[in-house]
């Protein structure tokens, strides 16, 4: 009570507490938004309001939580003791099985059968359980009062527990005692159950007895689940002698019939339940049976009021009968989906207890005779205890097996008992196996390293082991590391650790590593020891501080810089040629061993160190130690400048595919060249100074000093000068051949986002525009006295290095006006796209080409202009703009080009070849014609020829120097076209004039024949057709006027004639339209621009004609129209 009390005092501190700081905290924050609003005007009504509602809510707070602590306060401690209790009944159980299974050690657990006893009084059946055979089981304080509802009771053949059914039980108790149980035994918890029924409830109304039918039945059916069996049941019914008459029956009788079972066991169903003919039966022949032993109970009897009870006992009990079998038919119907509770019988008890009385049979005979109260007379009680002391043993107890086991956990054990026999088979097959592999992979391998142990000193006596010969120790040497690494090699898995062993690795190691140590450390020595020698001798300062780091290398134990001593070795193998690439990669192997155990020679040559020492030391070091600065970690690292450079790059411009200096040293970066510091107190001069010192020995003066530190900072301002000098040199400019590659040029130039050039001028600039970082002191005051001095020469070599830059700088560095140098030049580069782009959108590029060069465009076309910018720019934009305007010339000649040979060939040639060229007079041994028709076509003006040359060959300009020639797109460019076209040309110009002078528009030539001399053996020469046309006799010569007007007047046939005054000497006979130049072309023998000489020979007579054409194109001249030959292509 006291503790109660106390805690009760601290929650109420507790709540007022809390109460008080809400109504504080509440009254501080309405103050303070008061003061900061114009509520402050009101403040003294503000705060006292505010103060009010403050306690109010405190107040309200108060009374909440003092009305919720309450509850929570017996609920915690109704929990708490729950939660106690279930833990002193787990442990109390497992203290009672753990002190009764030495009883019976030898046996299984599941052979001391438990049982559980219900009863809804358990105190009242003490003396029943204690006559059966059980004792409480007791231990602290638990067992030693009846009030707790479980309780254990244990004897030498079983285990009861007891559980009471009343109002001090609780579900969490009977789930802690299910839990305990299936944990003991899972599969089997319990062997039955005895439900203890009070007679007394039986003699009530007919409700009661089902209600309390139905809560025993669920509580049974909740411990059939729990335990996963159907348990039997065994009724017992207890206290008789609250039935008057009943146990005055056996007043009687010996102790030994008064112990016996009375009562009856049902046969055994495998879904329960109970029959009533079997009960009616049974009951019946207790009846009977009291009956039989009527007479021997009266006569042990001389008391007539027992004598009277014994007389009423039959009839008393069998009254209970409809009761009994009420409640038990209740209890074990069965249900339509389960089966009935388990019954196994039934039985009646009596604890030797007075306790009131109920006489059946007299209130039975008033009920019938209509009266509704009678007057029970008391009887002596009877306080011994019946039928109860043989009731487990002889009954219950030879039924232990009946209730079977939990099948889902009896498959689970049988699986778990298979699955462990075949695990401990399986592992002992496998340790078996193990044994068994580990046994043959052993004596496979100590028989492998037997034979290789053979050859190995099969080798060594051929070719026994030479210090000063490295080459030919290595083959023996590599053969001992094969049978040491066949030990060394992953072993199988069966291979472990704790099995027996008998190999020979031990012995293998210790051979190997002393043989190393004896033969190859020796010759790795002695080799660069030479080598070192003859570098000293030469005073070659870089290869002797090699020579002398791999020297001290060698001899240290610490070393870590293995890779440079390695290679040393694999190198010098190579360079000398005396062993191969498997000698080299045996070397190499040998050289991990060594490397790994830091094996090292036992002394150095101090001599040949001192000397190295010497040539080291002869000149000054800037240059080594420039170099260890260079090689060392920090500086050694390379930026690619390629990320910089953009994705279109390499549309333009490229580095040469042996070059990699677009892979930057870090040195040569304005972050490195921050981070370097070559002043003469720098730590990356004293590292450097540090590691020379280890070689050298000496440590130069201040003044040395001085003059190192500047020594280095001119050669590396140098170094990054003509870094970044020789990178821009290496910038090449793709080529530009074809118009898909300046397509693609001019894209990428036009690009706002991946410039090349602008790209690498942006580059360029990047890493050669540096400044001296200063330190970040925005916002802190400074005295003037502590800012660092900043090192003059390395400001000098910063503006140095930017200034031999500074073009790069300028051309993508904005002016006043937000433009840079560049956007001059890759303005001018899409405005020459744009104007490209026409030729490669249109369907016919070669007209356009053609169109293009026809007017006159060079001081205006964009090629032109981009060509005149790019002499103001850096030369990889001139020779990036060169070779474009270049290709952009020569595309848009050879598309013009292009456009002029199809249309010759097309317009002209073709026409020329299928009309003109095969026929007379254009072949002069054709026999056919050609037509006046396509002549005329093919010449006359607007003809073929005229609208070629008007349409094609206008725009070519003519020089009186020069051949005609059409101008490209950049000054001093043309097209030009084969001068065959010009000859013809003017040809088709003279066969126009001799054509068409006399009529524009139709084909007519006119001349005049005359005869000029005749042989005076001819007295007459005619040119005849159907008749004379012309004829001359000895006399003056006159001119005849002619004309061959083509078709307009056709001639079929001409013909010559020469007569004497006999006979004709001489004729001949063309036919055809061109007749006149048939008869005349063969006999031509002079000609000129107007006049041509014709002779007809026949023996020693001829006549000679002249022929007398107008205009200055004579057709007649031999040729004039064969002649006449146009080429295929122009």
């Amino acid at each position: 009570m006291p503790k109660t009390k106390s805690n009760k005092s601290g929650n109420t501190k507790k709540t007022v507490g809390i109460s008080i700081l809400v109504s504080f905290a509440l009254f501080t924050v309405v103050s303070s938004i008061i003061l900061l609003t114009p509520l402050n005007a009101y403040l003294t009504w503000a705060l006292a309001t505010t103060a009010i509602i403050s306690t109010l809510v405190g107040l309200v707070c108060y009374w909440v939580l003092i009305n919720r602590s309450e509850p929570s306060q017996k609920e915690s401690f109704d929990k708490s003791l729950i939660q106690k209790r279930q833990k002193q009944l787990a442990y109390h159980f497992k203290r009672m099985v753990s002190k009764q299974r030495p009883k019976a050690h030898l046996m299984s657990r599941y052979d001391l059968p438990i049982y559980l006893l219900l009863s809804q009084n358990p105190n009242k059946d003490k003396s029943i359980i204690t006559q059966m055979g059980y004792e409480s089981y007791k231990l602290d304080d638990f067992g030693s009062d009846i009030e707790f509802p479980i309780l254990f009771w244990v004897s030498e053949h079983s285990i009861l527990v007891s559980v009471s059914t009343g109002e001090d039980q609780h579900p969490e108790y009977l789930k802690t005692l299910c839990q305990s149980l299936t944990a003991w035994r899972p599969r089997q918890a319990a062997n039955g159950l005895l439900l203890t029924t009070d007679v007394a409830s039986l003699l009530e109304n007919n409700e009661q007895i089902t209600q309390k039918a139905d809560e025993l039945k669920s509580t049974i059916k909740t411990f059939n689940q729990a335990f996963g069996v159907s348990l039997p049941i065994y009724n017992v019914i207890s206290n008789m002698g609250s039935i008057s008459d009943f146990c005055q029956f056996f007043s009687a009788f010996d102790e030994s019939k008064r112990d016996d079972v009375f009562g009856a066991t049902a046969p055994y169903s495998k879904h329960g339940g109970i029959d009533a003919d079997w009960f009616n039966d049974e009951y019946d022949h207790l009846i009977s049976e009291l009956i039989a032993n009527m007479s021997n109970a009266l006569a042990g009897q001389l008391n007539q009021d027992y004598r009277n009870s014994i007389a009423s006992a039959p009839f008393q009990f069998g009254l209970l009968k409809q009761n009994l079998w009420l409640f038990l038919n209740r209890l074990y119907r069965g249900e339509q989906l389960s089966d009935a509770l388990q019954f196994r019988g039934f039985y009646f008890t009596h604890d030797g207890q007075s306790s009131a009385q109920s006489d059946l049979l007299a209130s039975t005979v008033s009920y019938s005779v209509g009266h509704e109260h009678y007057q029970h007379n008391e009887q002596i009680p009877v306080n011994q205890t019946l039928f109860a002391q043989y009731l487990m043993t002889h009954v219950i107890l030879s039924e232990h097996e009946l209730v079977g086991v939990n099948k889902r956990k009896e498959n689970a054990l049988l699986v778990n008992q298979v699955i462990f026999t075949l695990s401990w088979a399986s592992l002992l097959t496998a340790v078996l196996l193990v044994i068994k592999f580990d046994f043959d992979f052993q004596n496979q391998r100590e028989a492998e390293a037997d034979v290789m142990l053979e050859r190995y000193k099969e080798a060594i006596s051929a070719s026994p082991y030479d210090i000063e010969n490295m080459a030919e120790n290595i083959p023996n040497l590599f053969s001992l590391q094969r049978i040491y690494n066949l030990y060394n090699e992953p072993e199988p898995w069966y291979t472990l650790p704790f099995m027996p062993n008998s190999s020979i690795k031990g012995e293998i190691e210790k051979a190997y590593f002393a043989a190393l140590q004896k033969v190859l450390i020796p010759s790795m020595e002695n080799t660069l020891e030479k080598d070192l020698f003859v570098y000293v001798n030469l005073e070659d300062q870089s290869q002797t501080l090699a020579l002398l780091n791999n020297y001290r290398l060698l001899f240290s134990k610490n070393r870590t810089n293995l890779h440079e001593l390695k290679n040393y070795y694999m190198r010098t193998f190579q360079d000398q040629g005396e062993a191969d690439s498997v000698n080299i990669a045996q070397l190499e192997v040998l050289l991990n061993d060594i490397f790994a155990r830091n094996l090292t020679p036992m002394k150095s040559n101090h001599d040949l160190e001192n000397l190295a020492k010497k040539v080291i030391t002869q000149t000054g070091i800037g240059t080594l130690l420039y170099e260890h600065i260079q090689s060392s970690e920090t500086y050694s690292k390379r930026v690619d400048i390629r990320s910089d450079l953009g994705d279109n790059w390499g549309s333009v411009l490229q580095f040469p595919t042996s070059y990699v200096g677009y892979m930057v040293p870090y040195i040569y970066t304005p972050t490195g060249f921050n981070e370097l510091d070559l002043s003469v107190n720098s730590p990356t001069l004293k590292a450097a100074l540090q590691s020379y010192e280890g070689v050298a020995g000496a440590y130069p003066s201040a003044l040395e000093m001085h003059r190192i530190s500047r020594e280095l900072k001119q050669t590396y301002q140098n170094d990054y000068i003509n870094y970044w000098r020789d990178l821009i040199s290496n910038v090449k400019v793709n080529e530009i051949a074809d118009p898909a590659q300046l397509k693609k040029a001019f894209a990428s130039l036009s690009s706002a986002n991946s410039n090349p050039l602008v790209s690498l001028y942006s580059t360029v600039a990047k890493y050669t525009y540096v400044e001296l970082e200063i330190p970040d002191n925005e916002g802190k005051s400074q005295d003037p006295a502590t800012i660092p001095i900043q090192d003059q020469d390395k400001k000098e070599s910063a503006r140095q290095i930017t200034l031999s830059f500074q073009a790069y700088k300028k051309q993508v560095s904005a002016n006043d006006q937000g433009k840079k140098p560049i956007d001059n030049l890759l303005s001018a580069v899409i405005n020459a796209n744009k104007w490209a782009d026409k030729f490669y959108e249109t369907k016919e590029p070669q007209k356009v080409a053609f169109d293009t060069l026809s007017v006159t465009l060079q001081a205006g076309n964009p090629i032109a202009s981009l060509s005149n910018l790019s002499n103001d720019h850096l030369a990889v934009a001139e020779e990036v703009i060169s070779k474009i305007v270049h290709q952009s010339n020569e595309m848009v000649m050879s598309l013009a080009h292009d456009h002029l040979n199809t249309a010759w060939s097309n317009e002209v040639y073709q026409p020329y070849q299928q009309r003109l060229a095969s026929f007379y007079p254009f072949n002069r041994q054709s026999k056919l014609d050609v037509s006046v028709a396509d002549l005329k076509a093919f010449f006359v003006t607007n003809g073929i020829v005229d609208k070629f040359s008007q349409n094609r060959l206008n725009g070519f300009v003519k020089n009186n120097d020069e051949a005609p020639y059409l101008p490209g797109l950049l000054p001093g460019t043309a097209l030009s076209i084969t001068p065959d076209v010009w000859t013809m040309m003017d040809k088709a110009s003279d066969i126009k004039n001799a054509l068409f002078l006399a009529d524009p528009s139709n084909i007519q030539i006119d001349f005049q024949v005359k005869a000029v001399d005749m042989t005076p053996n001819i007295t007459e020469f005619s040119i005849i057709s159907d008749k004379p046309i012309f004829t001359y006799r000895h006399g003056p010569t006159l001119w005849s006027q002619q004309s061959w007007q083509g078709d307009s007047e056709f001639i079929e046939k001409l013909g010559v004639q020469l007569n004497t005054q006999d006979s004709i000497i001489g004729q001949s006979t063309v036919k055809g339209t061109w007749s006149w130049f048939r008869l005349f072309g063969p006999n031509v023998s002079f000609s000129s621009a107007q006049d041509t000489q014709v002779e007809f020979v026949y023996g020693d007579s001829k006549v000679k004609l002249t022929i007398k054409t107008q205009g200055q194109s004579n057709p007649f001249v031999p040729g004039f129209f064969s002649g006449f030959s146009l080429p295929s292509d122009i």
